[in-house]
């Protein structure tokens, strides 16, 4: 007579798949880390509109001038046809022109960033001497008003910047002002030597800036520093 083999133990089957399964969990791969959030390298609307304000101080600021130009060539031109101008001696005029000579190097040591601004004041105080010495005294006196008046326009840049806490200055050089924190970006503009510039926002090494002229963008942290 066949023996007859015992039946398992009821929970053996349960046992070996609850074994099954924490074997399985041991050698499971842990689950991937989450990606990190993408860096945003728009600047805030609050960015633009400090670069906006900036840009229209400087519009005024140049409208402003223009207007005084104007008004000062009227005043020449009745005071030449009217033969007013005697009263005015060449004296008195080699005197301006000293004057806004160091009103115009104090322009070029204080906002070294506006070359081009100091170099037209340079050539109206030029234009001013070549016209005296033609004996032109009234053109003289309204080219020596021109170069003083970019001088005063210049020096009141400097004196705004100086007011604003945490400004930079672009190193010896120039710099790239880019549209985002890397070197294949786009170049939204070429930065002159010495141009102040505040700080925005950063990304590793770049800063995210405001120009004195309202341009938004970034610029490489070594391309940078305080005064």
């Amino acid at each position: 007579m066949t023996r007859r083999s015992a039946a398992p133990y009821p929970g053996f089957a349960l046992l070996a798949a609850i074994a099954l399964a924490t074997a399985g969990c041991a050698h499971k791969p842990p689950a991937p880390a989450p990606a990190p959030a993408p860096l945003s390298t728009e600047a805030s609307p609050e960015v633009y509109g400090r670069a906006e304000a900036d840009r229209v101080k400087l519009l005024e600021q140049e409208i402003d001038r223009l207007r005084d130009d104007v008004r000062s060539a009227e005043e020449t031109l009745v005071a030449v046809e009217s033969g007013m101008r005697g009263a005015q001696t060449r004296t008195e005029l080699v005197s301006q022109q000293a004057e806004t000579r160091i009103q115009i190097d104090r322009a070029a040591k204080r906002a070294p960033w506006r070359a081009d601004a100091v170099a037209e004041a340079r050539a109206k105080l030029a234009e001013a001497d070549r016209q005296l010495a033609e004996g032109h005294v009234g053109s003289a006196i309204f080219f020596v008003s021109r170069a003083s008046r970019i001088a005063t326009t210049l020096l009141a840049e400097a004196d705004r910047v100086n007011k604003t806490s945490g400004a930079l200055y672009v190193r010896p050089g120039r710099a790239n002002l880019r549209a985002a924190p890397n070197t294949d970006s786009e170049v939204l503009a070429v930065l002159p030597s010495e141009l102040p510039v505040f700080r925005e926002g950063g990304a590793g090494e770049w800063a995210l800036v405001r120009t004195v002229s309202g341009q938004v963008g970034w610029v490489n942290e070594r391309l940078l520093r305080l005064r």
